[in-house]
């Protein structure tokens, strides 16, 4: 039987995508890692109860446990106010790690680039 919970992380990124004045944007985050072996449906979580800024938790299903690790990527989105920090948190570490910044000007060009990205990654 399977159990659901924080996955171990080796790095992290973030951007921060503003969408126009006045508006808040959102935050683009990528996560890379090595899994145990036997864990699906890796995905990044916000932590509703984190105070004082983002906090985004790298959660899975693991189980049977199993020798062994498989890479993984994972990326999601996460609408908000810029902040220049964000906490990322996995079952092996706690990460403070920068935001980078992509203009109103250039947010189509970034959204294409990552979507050209990730269909090179599921290629």
């Amino acid at each position: 039987m399977g159990f659901y919970g924080p996955e171990p992380f080796d790095t992290a990124e973030a951007t921060y995508v503003w969408t126009g004045l006045r508006e808040p944007g959102f935050f683009s985050v990528s996560v890379k890692g090595a899994a145990p072996n036997f864990t699906s449906g890796i995905q990044l979580v916000r932590d509703p109860h984190f105070v004082g800024g983002l906090a985004i938790d790298v959660m899975g299903w693991t189980g049977p446990l199993a020798k062994g690790t498989t890479p993984y990527a994972v990326h999601a989105t996460f609408g908000g106010l810029y902040l220049p920090k964000i906490l990322i948190v996995g079952q092996n570490k706690r990460l403070l790690i920068d935001v980078k910044e992509i203009p109103f000007t250039t947010d189509e060009a970034y959204v294409k680039h990552l979507t050209a990205a990730r269909s090179l990654e599921t290629a």
